[in-house]
């Protein structure tokens, strides 16, 4: 028997071949066994793209966002990544005070050599019904309303004629959510009792997210342009039974 070999290197390479990979992985096992157990921030993801999952993880406030719109969310190399676009229900306990909320995934980190995974992630707090002509909701999705000219807004969306056509100069309010496919221009949607339409969308600059922007519309503007969904049968429709 080979005792260098097959004893010594085996136990001294554990933690990896080069010393890089020693450090590495030295700080893995520092995430998962100690910051993870021990922060205040500590975190379950009990929910990923409407699928259930149980990944412990840190969320805290981004120091550096002045609008506390962005948190840190870390979690393991255990972990499967992440990725930008990614809903997350996240449930999290600080002292006597539970949460419950949907996120967004903006931003990933490729760079895993902290021993941990980390992203930037943003709040969906409320939720819009997108209806049809007729005013039944065909979709309810979770955004984070936000104005134009928020800060953050401008660090990670871009504003071209090409997205927004002549109306980029007027542009007040929008909303941040996953790029759902049908999210499109003209979009006719409701919120708080208002309508709306969706006047541009800016899904470039953020795999698989996207910046809509919003224009309010009168209710009473809305009307049925086409008769396919209107119900035909012999107590609603005397017209056509000669009655």
């Amino acid at each position: 028997m080979n005792y260098f070999e097959n004893v010594y290197l085996k136990r001294i390479n554990k933690d990896g071949i080069t010393q890089q990979e020693r450090v590495k992985t030295r700080k893995e096992k520092e995430f998962d066994r100690l910051f993870l157990k021990k922060t205040e921030y500590q975190a379950q993801i009990y929910q990923l793209n409407d699928k259930e999952s149980d990944i412990i993880c840190s969320l805290q406030p981004n120091k550096w966002n002045e609008n506390q719109l962005i948190s840190n969310l870390l979690i393991s190399t255990v972990a499967a990544p992440l990725k930008t676009g990614d809903i997350l229900r996240i449930f999290q306990k600080i002292k006597e005070v539970e949460y419950d909320k949907i996120w967004l995934v903006l931003f990933c980190e490729e760079n895993i050599t902290k021993g941990y995974q980390s992203y930037k992630v943003i709040c969906l707090d409320k939720v819009i019904n997108i209806t049809n002509e007729y005013g039944d909701t065909i979709y309810s999705i979770p955004v984070k309303i936000i104005n134009s000219s928020n800060s953050l807004i401008k660090d990670y969306f871009s504003f071209t004629q090409a997205l927004f056509g002549y109306r980029e100069p007027q542009l007040e309010k929008g909303f941040i959510t996953k790029d759902f496919h049908f999210l499109k221009k003209d979009t006719y949607f409701e919120y708080k009792g208002k309508g709306f339409e969706i006047t541009g969308i800016n899904n470039l600059d953020i795999e698989n997210v996207a910046y809509v922007s919003i224009s309010e519309r009168l209710i009473s503007e809305v009307e049925p342009r086409t008769s396919q969904d209107i119900p035909v049968d012999s107590d609603t429709n005397f017209f056509l039974n000669n009655r």
